[in-house]
């Protein structure tokens, strides 16, 4: 069965039991520009430069760029706030944007670099070792979607995975018999099982299958949705380091990374119906059911990196680095539930839980490659460039045996929705004084949709019962930092303004269907004080 059939089975089989999707792939990939305070007031644009322990996770060669041993570390501290425009056919006709705010403290990264020195001019004039922890990216946000006078309700959504099923709604029933459990042996969609359990599926035997449809009692009614979605994320690195410096003119670093991705999810998603043609209807006053999610993402990984940086003339600088895949061991936990209330005509008040399970499964990320250049202004200024790629074509899910076919319709789903992710930085540092130094820095970093899913022309797949996503639409960075150094010791201090454009759909839209979903726009900006201490021996 093809994905390309959207009415068949295929549409919502990654839905029987919780298993990674395009989407969530997608989410776990993405990184961060995160680093020191002095990487950051640059907005990340060191890959020429080195010299830096963010270094270390970016180009592996900046290590050889050291010419003395250094303990450094860094904490953040902001502010997280979503905004979330509405559709134009929402409760929210004015324009008005919801807000909501998270505060986070992080602590960014902890390194040491060993220099040890050959004595020598010519060849290997230092070799160098470093050991570093390097925040990838992380934060906790907080975010509210509200629509009205919608298309289409979840209802209709979850019908059209269970008519695709089209089984006998006796093997949905959820009883007391020990050796039958309708999530596991019914082969349904668990939404499915949520859904007729709790009186919001209604089947129709057609002879030799069933068609199942939301409640008749809600036909008429008007429709609205209210989601609201709390995340916890971070991704660290491990990272040890060898490097060295030939003649001061070539720098080369090898560099073992072990990441460790945590993700944390919570959601709410309630579901209203009110009588349009009612003045004294408030759909805010007719709450019907209401679908929570919890979702705990824990995954560990290793890669590989390799660069170089060159110094033709004391004035360039250029470098080039490889990441290779990190080969992650992931593992979901996950737990659903329905409550439908009393106010759902003709439905009886039902609560229902999915069991608590976990999947494990392995995913490869792609390819990174970074390319930058550095000018040499006299003693007193720098101004460096870097442009990265990674072809998220090339995310890779397997199961727990490293075996693709498991996954191959999500494979495929990424190889022909997703594509390049270009990331452009650009930093300034200038020497006020001998001591004081200040800098600048922008970065953009694209999404890697394509057009089609951006468009919501594509079909798009979501896992277990977990119907809503996000689609990324690119993030920029501005910076802003300062600088002292006094000896042997430093100091650095950095302001970063992030703002990530998303968009948040609900539920999929299903077109063959009839199912249409709008979207509404996420605006996350985060802002964050950065401090940096450090000490060279």
């Amino acid at each position: 069965m093809k994905r390309n059939s959207i009415l068949g089975v295929a549409l919502f089989a990654a839905s029987v039991v919780s298993a990674q999707e395009m989407t969530d792939a997608y989410r776990y990939t993405k990184k961060e520009i995160v680093g020191t305070a002095r990487y950051m007031g640059m907005a990340g644009a060191f890959g020429a430069l080195g010299g830096d322990i963010s270094t270390l996770s970016q180009n592996p060669a900046g290590i050889g760029v050291y010419r003395s041993s250094e303990v450094v570390a860094t904490m953040a501290l902001g502010g997280v706030e979503t905004n979330t425009s509405m559709p134009t056919n929402s409760l929210d006709v004015t324009g008005e944007k919801w807000k909501q705010g998270k505060f986070n403290i992080n602590f960014n990264n902890l390194g040491y670099v060993g220099t040890f020195k050959t004595g020598k001019r010519e060849g290997l004039v230092n070799f160098n070792v470093g050991f570093a922890f390097n925040r990838q990216g992380g934060e906790k946000r907080k975010y509210t979607v509200t629509q009205n006078y919608m298309a289409s309700s979840l209802t209709d959504y979850i019908a059209v995975g269970a008519t695709n099923w089209g089984g006998d709604p006796g093997k949905l029933l959820d009883t007391s018999n020990p050796k039958y459990d309708p999530y596991y042996d019914s082969g349904a969609p668990w939404l499915t099982v949520l859904a007729y359990n709790t009186g919001l599926l209604r089947a129709q035997n057609n002879g030799n299958s069933y068609t199942y449809s939301s409640p008749s009692e809600l036909a008429g009614l008007a429709v609205g949705g209210d989601l609201l979605v709390e995340e916890k994320s971070r991704i660290d690195e491990y990272t040890f380091n060898v490097g060295g410096n030939f003649s001061n003119i070539v720098y080369w670093g090898l560099g073992l990374g072990v990441s460790d991705l945590n993700f944390e999810q919570r959601i709410s998603y309630d579901e209203f119906y009110w009588d349009p043609n009612n003045a004294n209807s408030n759909p805010l006053d007719n709450t019907n059911y209401r679908l929570s999610n919890y979702l705990k993402t824990t995954g560990t990984g290793i890669n590989v990196k390799a660069g170089l940086i060159i110094r033709p003339t004391n004035m360039l600088r250029l470098g080039v680095a490889v990441h290779t895949p990190t080969w992650y061991h992931m593992t979901d936990n996950f737990i659903g539930k329905i409550n439908v209330y009393e106010k759902l005509p003709g439905t009886p008040w039902e609560i229902m839980d999915t069991p608590e399970d976990y999947i494990d499964y392995r995913m490869d990320t792609p390819w990174k490659y970074q390319f930058s250049t550095a000018l040499i202004l006299g003693k007193n200024g720098i101004l460096s460039f870097e442009y990265d790629l990674e072809d998220y074509s090339q995310i890779r899910l397997a199961n727990d045996n490293g075996e693709e076919y498991a996954f191959a319709d999500q494979n495929a789903d990424m190889k022909a929705q997703l594509k390049m992710m270009n990331t452009f930085k650009v930093g300034a540092e200038w020497r006020l004084t001998p001591l004081v130094s200040v800098r600048l820095g922008y970065a953009n970093q694209s999404t890697a949709y394509d057009k089609r899913i951006l468009n919501n022309q594509a079909q798009v797949f979501v896992a277990g019962t977990i119907p809503n996503y996000v689609i990324d639409r690119g993030t920029q960075y501005y910076t802003a930092g300062l600088g002292y150094r006094m000896g042997s010791f430093f100091t650095d201090m950095a302001f970063v303004w992030k703002s990530n454009q998303q968009d948040a759909y609900l539920f999929p839209e299903v077109s063959n269907a009839n199912i249409l979903s709008e979207k509404s726009k996420l605006t996350t900006d985060s802002f964050k004080f950065l401090l940096t201490l450090g000490y060279k021996f």
